[in-house]
């Protein structure tokens, strides 16, 4: 089944995708937050001599002046035409999704995939039907890359293949953020690498940084007639050193609020957080986790707020108004440790619906989804009819497994439904 899905082909119009980056006040140093972190059984280093060479790229880079945006993307976009799901004269899909977390298991599938050369596709492929269905779909490239040809290494101290970065782009993703606990694995070369390939695949990123400069702008996005703006930060850096207090964004409120504020400021119609913390392989978002993003709900300064790192699905909840998705899980991971909650995660689809008075947060739709094994497959739950992801009862345990943790703070009550698609 999970082999059927990553084939599927996919068909979407181009999206007009710039950022629009404007300044902002310099943000702090990480600093230590409410999460508990996990531990892996293993690590590993390999550096497969088949690797294919990478074909040179200009890497489009983030203006560094004061300009307000760069070069990417086309000047103008349309706007969509209303249509009966939309409930306004206008409405925009975000996609988020949870770590992409390349663990060695994952790069050895990959190389199977491309018969010696790493193929990440077949592995991410499933979602693919998912993002087509979204205006921007964000992802959390949790682990640093290395250079291109390796050496790779596995936990704690990740460096992974480049080949992610093109794999996320053909299924699908437009960007992701680049805060996490794992951001300094490979020290400002593996930052500066990250930042590169995602640039050089057209991809738009935020969280991790190459300039105080940079740093201090927000990254927003054109979608629609929508300016996008994510703000991301991390809880930890895992005990590494940042070699200057900009180079990875934190999750303290304050800082949080004051770039939110900046990113409206600079012409921002939506604000997300995009947020790493939580304590591992657990059902629950810590009591730290709810007093801040409750707290950012309250604060009116965001307009959907989500979190990765936990490697578990963790509940969503509507609070002040505001949608709040405690933890998406992975989106695809294969950790040593072995407990079925890190082989699970949503993708989340967020609208947004612009009326007369502007932009509002409208329906989220959410889809479960499990790591297949022999092969590693992302696949959705419940899988087409007469197939299955792991089994039929497994299948079926952690349908009610991750539908219990997402609703047991009321989403469902508030109107979070099941993301559905109908498979060709």
């Amino acid at each position: 089944m999970h082999d059927r899905q990553s084939a599927l082909v996919r068909s979407r119009k181009p999206l007009a995708l710039f950022p629009v980056l404007a300044l902002s006040l310099a943000l702090g140093a990480c600093t230590d937050g409410p999460s508990t972190m996990g531990q892996e059984a293993s690590s590993t280093s390999v550096s497969p001599e088949s690797t294919p060479a990478q074909t040179p790229v200009p890497v489009p880079t983030r203006d560094a002046s004061n300009s307000s945006s760069d070069t990417r993307g086309p000047e103008t976009t349309s706007v969509p035409s209303p249509d009966a799901s939309c409930p306004g004269v206008e409405c925009i899909n975000v996609a988020v999704a949870g770590d992409i977390l390349l663990h060695p298991a994952l790069w050895e599938q990959a190389t199977k995939d491309g018969s010696g050369t790493f193929d990440f596709e077949p592995i991410l492929g499933g979602i693919a039907p998912y993002l087509a269905q979204a205006d921007l779909s964000l992802c959390n490239l949790e682990t640093p890359l290395a250079p291109q040809g390796g050496p790779y290494q596995g936990y704690p101290m990740f460096t992974v293949p480049q080949e992610i970065v093109p794999a996320l782009k053909a299924v699908g993703y437009d960007g992701c953020t680049t805060a996490s606990n794992h951001s300094m694995d490979a020290g400002v070369k593996g930052v500066l690498r990250t930042l590169d390939a995602l640039d050089a695949a057209g991809m738009v990123s935020t969280g991790s940084y190459r300039s105080a400069v940079e740093a201090k702008k927000p990254l927003i996005t054109q979608v629609g007639s929508a300016k996008v703006a994510v703000i991301a930060g991390t809880y930890s850096l895992n005990g590494m050193s940042e070699d200057a207090p900009w180079r990875v964004d934190d999750i303290d409120r304050a800082s949080l609020v004051e770039r939110a504020k900046a990113a409206r400021a600079a012409g921002a119609d939506i604000v997300m957080a995009a947020l790493h913390a939580g304590a591992e392989y657990t059902d629950k978002p810590t009591a730290e986790q709810k007093k801040l993003y409750r707290a950012l709900a309250e604060s009116g300064a965001f307009d959907f707020i989500y979190s990765h790192h936990t490697h578990s699905v963790l509940p969503i909840e509507k609070h002040a108004n505001t949608w709040i998705v405690y933890g998406l899980g992975n989106s695809v991971a294969k950790h040593a440790t072995k407990t079925v909650l890190n082989r699970e995660g949503i993708t989340v689809n967020m609208q947004f619906v612009r009326t007369e008075s502007g932009w509002a947060p409208g329906v989220l739709r959410w889809v479960p989804h499990i790591m297949a094994e022999a092969p590693l497959r992302w696949c959705a739950l419940p899988a087409s009819a007469g197939e299955y992801c792991t089994d039929k009862p497994g299948d079926a345990a952690s349908l009610e497994r991750t539908s219990t943790t997402v609703n047991s703070l009321g989403a469902g009550n508030d109107g979070a439904i099941l993301w559905k698609i109908r498979y060709p």
